[in-house]
């Protein structure tokens, strides 16, 4: 009996240990894909319950659909699989698609299984790798928002001491905002010229319900692939979690860059859904819907 539950024990930390550390790299990913999707389909639905989904998809969809979907296929050619069709942007009425990327791979090629979950979260890189260059390219003070990423206390966390600290995540989100919607700012072209551009990748960088169910398929290898090297780390005695949340910790960027496309993603719906209801309102005298 002393045996078997030294077996279980042992079994329980790898399993935690595994899935702490799983969390720990790519808790973003699903913490802000999930806020953006809802943000996104929100204002999808504002636009197709007021009649105006075409509008919805030529306002945005012209620059941020493509971007989703070379989001997509970069990863789909990094990680050996291979592109059947790929349409980047072909507002299909009958299902709501604004484009996809057909791709095929060998289940039994590990590598290839694995990608399966970056491939699924293509967008959200490839889109905030865009944000980030326009940024450097268009804002005139962006030293001073790479600045307030790298040294804001919350930028050298990981994603736990986000969540365990919700008001710090919040108020570097509003310093952050604050930084890049500056009264010097508006007066630039370059902003708006950014704005514009960021509003049609923000809009367009969520984890759709396909994309997170074919990161799930990526995940189980790399799942058993952490099981696997906990397994062996803990049975001597080694503690990979620290060298896993070190990793963790250089998401500064990619932090900033998520709370960036989120505030825009909000200002976009809350724009869009007051527009919209000001001509809704009027006509069908009820409160436009966004279920």
């Amino acid at each position: 009996m002393e045996y078997v539950n030294i077996v279980l024990s042992y079994l329980g930390k790898v399993l935690m240990a595994s899935f702490y550390q799983i969390l720990a790299i790519f808790g973003f990913l699903f913490f802000f894909g999930i806020i953006l999707y809802f943000f996104s389909r929100s204002t999808r639905m504002a636009f197709v319950n007021s009649n105006n989904q075409k509008l919805d998809v030529y306002m945005t969809g012209w620059l941020g659909t493509p971007i989703h979907e070379l989001g997509h296929a970069f990863f789909c050619l990094l990680f050996g699989h291979k592109i059947t069709e790929i349409k980047l942007f072909s507002p299909n009425s009958l299902d709501g698609s604004l484009g996809y990327v057909n791709h095929s791979y060998n289940p039994n090629n590990y590598y290839q299984r694995a990608g399966n979950f970056f491939i699924g979260a293509g967008p959200i890189f490839f889109g905030s790798f865009l944000l980030y260059v326009l940024m450097y390219f268009l804002l005139p003070n962006f030293n001073e928002i790479k600045n307030t990423i790298s040294h804001e206390n919350l930028s050298n966390s990981g994603f736990f001491e986000m969540l365990g600290n919700l008001s710090a995540a919040l108020s570097f989100g509003l310093t952050l905002t604050a930084k890049v919607f500056t009264m010097s700012n508006f007066g630039s072209i370059t902003f708006w010229v950014f704005f514009l551009l960021a509003f049609c990748i923000s809009s367009h960088m969520q984890l759709s319900p396909p994309d997170i169910k074919n990161m799930l398929i990526g995940l189980v290898p790399i799942g058993i692939l952490f099981l696997i090297v906990n397994a062996v780390t803990i049975l001597f005695g080694y503690n990979f979690t620290s060298n896993i949340l070190q990793l963790s910790h250089y998401t500064g960027i990619l932090l900033g860059v998520f709370m960036i496309a989120l505030v825009i993603s909000v200002i976009n719906f809350l724009l869009t859904y007051f527009i919209l209801s000001l001509f809704y309102y009027p006509r069908y005298k009820r409160i436009l819907s966004i279920i």
